[in-house]
C-alpha cells in the first residue's frame, strides 16, 4: 500500500473541491438575491476575499465535501421547484 499516493489523491480532491466552491462563496448562482440567508455560505459571502480564502483553507476535505453536496442538492431542489411552477 502506498500511503503517499493516497495523500496525494486526497490533496488533489481537496484542491478540486476548493476550486469548485470558491466561486459559490461570492454569490449563489441559483438565487436572485445572490446570498440566501439559509445557505451555509451566507456569512462567508459577507467576508472580504482574503478572509474567505482563509476560511476555505481551514476546511477539511469532509467540510468541503459537505458544502459541495449541500450546493448540489440545493441547486437540484430549486430547479425542480422552478420547473413545477
Amino acid at each position: 500500500m502506498r500511503i503517499t499516493g493516497l495523500k496525494s489523491t486526497s490533496r488533489q480532491r481537496t484542491a478540486e473541491l476548493r476550486a469548485e466552491l470558491l466561486p459559490l462563496a461570492e454569490n449563489c448562482p441559483v438565487e436572485a438575491c445572490l446570498n440566501p440567508e439559509d445557505c451555509p455560505l451566507h456569512m462567508v459571502r459577507t467576508m472580504n476575499a482574503k478572509q474567505r480564502l482563509k476560511w476555505f483553507n481551514g476546511l477539511s476535505e469532509d467540510g468541503l465535501s459537505y458544502l459541495a453536496t449541500y450546493c448540489h442538492v440545493c441547486l437540484n431542489t430549486r430547479l425542480a421547484q422552478n420547473s413545477a411552477e
